[in-house]
């Protein structure tokens, strides 16, 4: 064999064996729960199950009642379980609900519940229904859905497109802005919108455009606009309409492609969850706390704070500049608390300079 030939050979078996590690990564993608793991009947029957006996601890509508059951759905659910299996879940609805008496319900039932929440949640039926085995359940992952999982629908999107010739005249032919309304697409739409809920935008277009005639558009008119700005910016259509649901809505991020994985820069304002603690070369400290998220607003919104308690602890840790008397007094030591503030990292420690410091729970177990 001549030595071209042996290359032509090399780069073949190289390219037989690229084929074949994208072959066995793509039968090895983790499932989650946007794949369709439950289907539409069996969410059905479990609504039966729900109404019956799960209503009267977290409401009809899922949303909880004050002492008896936390909301199963929108954001502060989804945020409790974020990045965890669908077995968790799953095992925690099997051996403890109804809480105080577990064995009130067969698993059967139970499964059916449990399709029923995913359901309520905006997560997509399949044409299977979702297993009562635990191992088959840990391999699902659970994960907030947002722009980039086909929240809309082209039809959808195109009825918005229709509707959107009324904002031209401010905010430009292209939409790309004018002097006297802004981008509703590009960089400078998605820096204002990006990090924050579908919920969000759909809020400041339903309840401020046009400016002077807000009621001469429906609020299902203007979520088809939603869609249709989503679109405009890249986001890809599917399966599912966007629906004036305000929890559902709540529940959907609006995010980078990959989801901002490459962590918050330096200097950013960003919000996090952690455990007060004392230290003694700084002050005070956040321990036991989550990633950072970068956000707009320098103090939390009352739905933000409800979003901070149920979001699981983390292992970051941050010394905090600029904290204020009432923390230094020690009232929040030892407390889960969400705080924001300017990032500064630098080698092996992280700071935060503060602009907001609210406790969220009581003590720092979870």
């Amino acid at each position: 064999m001549t030595r071209h030939e042996w290359r032509v050979a090399a780069m073949a078996a190289l390219a037989g064996l690229t084929l074949a590690a994208a072959s066995l990564t793509a039968q090895q993608k983790p499932k989650t729960l946007g794949d369709g793991v439950y289907s539409a009947d069996q969410a059905q029957r479990g609504k039966a199950g729900f109404d019956g006996v799960c209503a009267r601890c977290h409401g009809a509508q899922l949303t909880g009642s004050q002492g008896n059951g936390p909301t199963l759905k929108g954001a502060p659910f989804l945020a409790h379980w974020d990045k965890d299996t669908l077995g968790s879940l799953w095992v925690k609805i099997r051996d403890t609900m109804p809480q105080g008496t577990p064995g009130t319900l067969t698993d059967e039932v139970k499964i059916q519940i449990l399709a029923y929440v995913l359901q309520q949640n905006g997560f997509p039926a399949g044409s299977a229904e979702l297993p009562g085995d635990v191992n088959a359940l840990e391999d699902i992952g659970i994960q907030q859905r947002g722009v980039w999982d086909g929240i809309f629908t082209n039809a959808q999107a195109d009825l918005g497109k229709q509707s959107a010739t009324r904002c031209q005249g401010c905010h430009g032919p292209e939409l790309g802005g004018t002097d006297r309304a802004p981008a509703l697409k590009g960089n400078a739409f998605l820096a204002n919108w990006e990090d924050g809920s579908v919920n969000r935008l759909f809020a400041k277009i339903r309840d401020g455009m046009p400016p002077g005639n807000v009621d001469s558009l429906t609020p299902d008119v203007k979520l088809n606009i939603v869609a249709h700005l989503l679109r405009e910016n890249g986001f890809p259509a599917g399966p599912s309409e966007l629906t004036t649901n305000a929890d559902a809505l709540d529940s959907l991020q609006i995010t980078k492609k990959g989801g901002g994985d490459a962590g918050a820069p330096n200097f950013a304002l960003v919000s996090v969850v952690g455990c007060l603690a004392a230290d003694r070369s700084s002050g005070w400290k956040l321990i036991n706390a989550s990633d950072p998220a970068v956000t707009r607003d320098s103090a939390p919104s009352a739905a933000a704070l409800k979003t901070a308690e149920a979001k699981p602890l983390g292992r970051q840790t941050f010394g905090l500049v600029s904290v204020d008397a009432a923390t230094r007094s020690g009232a929040l030591a030892g407390r889960k608390v969400e705080a924001r503030g300017l990032l500064y990292r630098d080698g092996t420690y992280a700071d935060l300079n503060l602009t907001s410091l609210k406790a969220v729970a009581a003590d720092c177990t979870k």
